[in-house]
């Protein structure tokens, strides 16, 4: 009695490569979608995160802290906005004997003459794919469903930069960051008042 063969045959192996193929096709632009708004949820985490940072600093250390976004590299830069100017006699930052400058101190610019200033400075990029703005049907302002228009560049802050201060709250007027990977819409908004930062996700019609 022969013993029987398994195996594929040529036209059966390349009828089987060719469904891999199909179903792959078929699956990449959702795979696709879904590491896009990956990349999105990821850059609205750091940003949230960013802010939250600030904010819990400036009331830590009792002087402003600073988030500055750039819209044209898409980064961001949290800084302290201490102006210490010189570490002092015992040569250690961030001791009481720290000299700073008034006109530096709380100006919402990052002094590069204020080492205290730049030795807290951290930059970040948003993931790649991401950038500041909104999908063009985003009609209504950040998080709080009320009429407007997002910013062209994606950024509502005054200046493009949320400063907190020593009791946490936003110098300044409200503020939101939008941000997109071309079809999808989240943002990151602060109330000035209270300091509270919210995270947002753009449905269509309504901020969720």
């Amino acid at each position: 009695m022969r013993k029987a063969e398994f195996g594929f045959t040529l036209i059966e192996i390349l009828i089987i490569v060719a469904l891999i193929a199909i179903i792959a096709g078929l699956s990449y632009p959702s795979l696709k979608g879904t590491v896009r708004r990956a990349a999105l949820n990821r850059s609205q985490d750091a940003v949230f995160s960013a802010l939250e940072y600030a904010r819990i600093k400036a009331m830590e250390t009792g002087n402003d802290w600073v988030v500055i976004f750039f819209p044209s590299d898409s980064s961001y830069t949290v800084f302290s906005d201490n102006g210490i100017t010189s570490p002092g006699p015992d040569g250690v930052l961030f001791t009481d004997d720290d000299i700073i400058t008034p006109s530096y101190r709380n100006n919402g610019t990052l002094d590069g003459s204020a080492i205290g200033e730049t030795s807290t400075q951290r930059k970040y990029w948003l993931d790649k794919g991401v950038y500041y703005g909104s999908s063009p049907d985003v009609d209504k302002l950040a998080c709080s469903n009320q009429s407007g228009t997002p910013p062209s560049d994606g950024i509502s802050f005054d200046n493009n930069r949320a400063r907190f201060n020593l009791w946490g709250i936003l110098r300044g007027n409200d503020g939101a960051v939008y941000l997109t990977e071309g079809k999808n819409t989240r943002a990151v908004s602060v109330r000035a008042a209270t300091g509270r930062i919210k995270a947002c996700l753009w449905r269509g019609t309504i901020w969720q």
